[in-house]
């Protein structure tokens, strides 16, 4: 049903993404002020409620400045969160990135989309993250607002500690009944899960 380029699908099959919940996105490049580092705090606090938790990035670094200093603190941090298994950075698996179908279809595959910006100019994976009916959690800013209107989750990471967000998020996940739908429907009716647990078994 997904339209996967086979190298995406190769990836998410073998670091079993597919297996996840939730699954969470965020369709961004990696720079400071896209808050990666705190973003990455709330994925392990939300580990305490999902064991299995994914966490995707979609974009890549910017060409225009240098960011080996922040790529090693990310990965300091998830090493020392324990998120090796937990958290991709699609732009070191596919160095020529995403096309705009695999993006789409990452969003409408993901339980939340994840946008937590110290700052931005405006929101266009708000626009594309409702029109794909992905609920996406924003950080409290005033474009965002603009944009989101009193329709929006907002977290302000400037007051609010990592474990608040994640309760937040974890809060809307368990209302969702359609996210838990949807996880059965993942973890159910996939074909290697068919395979495995009713073909098998008979042979």
């Amino acid at each position: 049903f997904f339209a996967f380029e086979q190298s995406l699908w190769n990836i998410m099959h073998a670091k079993k993404v597919f297996d996840a919940f939730p699954l969470l996105f965020s369709p961004v490049n990696i720079l400071q002020r896209k808050n990666l580092l705190y973003t990455i705090e709330v994925i392990a606090e939300l580990r305490k409620y999902y064991p299995h938790i994914a966490y995707v990035v979609s974009g890549k670094p910017s060409i225009h400045r240098s960011i080996h200093d922040h790529y090693d603190q990310l990965y300091k941090k998830i090493s020392a969160l324990g998120l090796e298994h937990h958290v991709l950075f699609l732009s070191e698996l596919l160095p020529g990135g995403l096309s705009t179908n695999a993006v789409r279809d990452l969003y409408a595959f993901s339980d939340a989309a994840l946008y937590l910006s110290k700052s931005e100019n405006f929101g266009l994976p708000i626009l594309e993250a409702t029109l794909l009916k992905t609920p996406i959690f924003v950080s409290d800013l005033a474009v965002f607002h603009e944009i989101g209107k009193e329709y929006l989750e907002y977290i302000d990471t400037d007051t609010s500690a990592p474990s608040d967000a994640a309760e937040v998020i974890q809060a809307s996940l368990e209302k969702d009944t359609l996210a838990a739908f949807r996880r059965e429907v993942k973890q159910t009716y996939s074909l290697e899960t068919i395979i495995k647990e009713k073909l098998l078994p008979l042979l």
